[in-house]
């Protein structure tokens, strides 16, 4: 397997001290979090294999018939199965959730430059608490949508991706410890939510808010954009109100917080992807290519498929600790 997992035995080896004594935590956090944006890109990369795999198979297999006759191929004994319906359904669920944490994390990626290289100190400040927000939902959010992702594909193979003549099934063994290791995906929700959301009296999380929401306003009177803006609006504010009522339940029960960390931090990053996928498809328009018409169609399926996980996680984040924390200890 490609995952660094192994037991290790020490048998009496002698340790050295690195660094200054009961500083270690500090120093580990350093490396930490490029680990843990590292781990995110992981399940990305996972991801998109196992989709490059799953697309080929889709294209050279044949099953069935096609449900509308116009699209049947009768000279052959079956029909692709990428004329089903689910098949594409499955297959655009991997694509375009791949490309859509693919651009938040470049973009990530760039504030980092941003943050070391920019010539002014409030940019370079701005770029940092950017990465700061980003590192714990990328770190989950890649990972857990990376895992879905190679199951989905998997799924798309049948049978077949479920052996060892195919990649796709150890893709799925390999990313599974990607949303335990380098700090499991709850504590990074606990991370996004008790650190960096009131980092700065709320600073990061404000800052990023209102980036998102300069291309709302500033692409709010193009039609060719309405399909995006107006859904993107309602899901930052959504968002906002969302944050700013999640932290007055947490003030008085942290419990609420543990409860619904995990839905909280999904929410916060269908909706920064959400924003990407506006981004592209701004670039897109008007150009002439294979390659950004994809794009756009990329961008309308992640608006009309994707992004509406945010209303069954609102749900869940709305529902909070009650049911869950009435059951005793005996109950389970």
């Amino acid at each position: 397997h490609a995952s660094p997992t192994c037991v290790m035995n020490f048998e009496g080896a002698e340790g050295w001290l690195v660094g200054v004594p009961h500083k270690g935590m500090r120093a580990m956090f350093t490396m930490m979090n490029h680990a843990r944006l590292n781990v995110g890109l992981e399940g990305l990369a996972l991801g998109h294999a196992a989709y490059l795999e799953a697309l080929a198979f889709a294209k050279d297999r044949r099953q069935s018939r096609s449900l509308d006759p116009a699209k049947q191929e009768l000279d052959e004994a079956a029909d692709n199965i990428l004329v089903h319906p689910d098949v594409r359904r499955m297959l655009a669920n991997v694509k375009v959730s791949n490309e859509g944490m693919r651009a938040l994390a470049y973009w990530a990626a760039m504030q980092i430059d941003v943050a070391h290289h920019h010539p002014d100190e409030a940019q370079r400040q701005l770029a940092d608490d950017f990465v700061a927000l980003l590192t714990p939902v990328i770190k989950s959010y890649g990972t857990e949508r990376g895992f879905a992702n190679i199951s989905e594909a998997m799924q798309v193979m049948g049978g077949a991706g479920y052996t060892t003549d195919w990649s796709v099934e150890q893709y799925l063994r390999d990313a599974r410890i990607g949303m335990v290791y380098e700090g499991t995906n709850h504590i990074q929700a606990l991370d996004l939510i008790g650190r960096k959301l009131v980092q700065g009296q709320g600073r990061l999380y404000r800052n990023f808010s209102k980036h998102m929401f300069r291309f709302v306003k500033a692409n709010k009177d193009n039609p060719e954009l309405a399909e995006f803006t107006g859904p993107l609006e309602k899901a930052i504010n959504t968002l906002n109100q969302t944050t700013m009522a999640l932290g007055m339940k947490g003030m008085q029960d942290p419990e609420e917080v543990g409860a619904v960390g995990s839905n909280y931090l999904n929410l916060f990053a269908l909706t920064a992807i959400a924003w990407t996928w506006a981004e592209q498809a701004k670039a897109a328009l008007g150009k002439d290519s294979k390659f950004y018409r994809t794009k756009l169609k990329s961008a309308r399926y992640y608006y009309s498929n994707i992004l509406p996980e945010t209303e069954s996680l609102l749900a869940l984040i709305n529902a909070g600790k009650k049911n869950m924390m009435e059951f005793e200890a005996e109950d389970f």
